[in-house]
């Protein structure tokens, strides 16, 4: 099954990592004189999950989304965390000659941003952090929390097409757009196991309460009114320790307010850029 507005993409290209020895996949769409946005998916997504935001952000800035280790054509990043994947993402970055740029993360890709934004990062002009939180706080990568093996499970005994669809059903419980859930579930499928290894170990060993503070730029952080998936409570914890934080709640969407409402968010995200 093929969707007309991932069609519309960019084509994945390749950052060879010198230091790690690692391939990291990426989207771009380069305009001359145009500041970038770095798009940062979730443990549900790819690069391909900002398709909306790519047709909507496309004659305004230029664009890149990454894969996460694991996730598209990213190689698998063995031991990982996400202070290792920042490190990999602001090298790729500093290789392309991206000198500044906005952040916009979802989810896990949320989590990641907050990394970004403190890891002695002065490239970073404002974040959007949506649908996120500080981390899971574990103190072992292995085993998975019970929610990801249990992933891990399904992925070994579903075909790609069953996979996708029970994750972004469990997601969206009840969502009734067969164009976005097809949307959702078309990225979903591709998730490998090694991604949900990597992704997985990551989140659940992080906890970024102790850099928050270290957050100086500008942070919108949104919320989507039916999300099932991380509360209220926990996005806002970010909101309240994080200085320059804005919070909006978008109302009407669950976990993929990027797609779910693509309008509202991009709205959102546009007037807090251009401000």
């Amino acid at each position: 099954m093929s969707l007309s507005i991932i069609d519309e993409l960019p084509k994945n290209e390749i950052y060879n990592d010198g230091i790690s020895g690692l391939k990291l996949s990426y989207r771009y769409l380069k305009n001359k004189n145009k500041k970038t946005i770095v798009f940062l998916h979730g443990y549900n997504g790819n690069s391909k999950s900002w398709a909306y935001q790519f047709k909507f952000f496309k004659h305004n800035y230029s664009l890149i989304s990454f894969d996460f280790p694991g996730f598209g054509e990213s190689d698998n990043m063995k031991d990982p965390d996400m202070f290792k994947v920042s490190d990999l993402i602001i090298r790729a970055l500093e290789n392309l000659k991206i000198k500044e740029y906005y952040i916009i993360g979802h989810s896990m890709g949320g989590m990641l941003a907050q990394i970004l934004s403190t890891n002695n990062n002065s490239s970073v002009i404002k974040m959007v952090l949506s649908c996120t939180h500080k981390g899971y706080s574990m103190k072992y990568k292995k085993p998975l929390r019970e929610p990801y093996n249990k992933r891990l499970q399904e992925r070994h005994e579903l075909s790609d097409v069953e996979y996708g669809k029970l994750r972004i059903s469990k997601m969206l419980p009840g969502f009734q757009d067969k164009k976005i859930f097809d949307f959702l579930c078309l990225i979903s499928q591709e998730t490998s196991s090694e991604a949900i290894v990597c992704g997985g170990s990551s989140m659940q060993i992080l906890d970024t309460t102790d850099i928050l503070s270290k957050i100086k730029v500008p942070c919108l952080i949104l919320t989507g009114s039916e999300d099932i998936v991380v509360s209220r409570e926990k996005s806002l914890f970010l909101y309240d320790k994080i200085k320059n934080a804005l919070h909006i709640e978008i109302k009407g969407v669950g976990h993929a307010p990027y797609c779910e409402n693509a309008l509202k968010f991009n709205e959102k995200i546009s007037s807090f850029l251009s401000t």
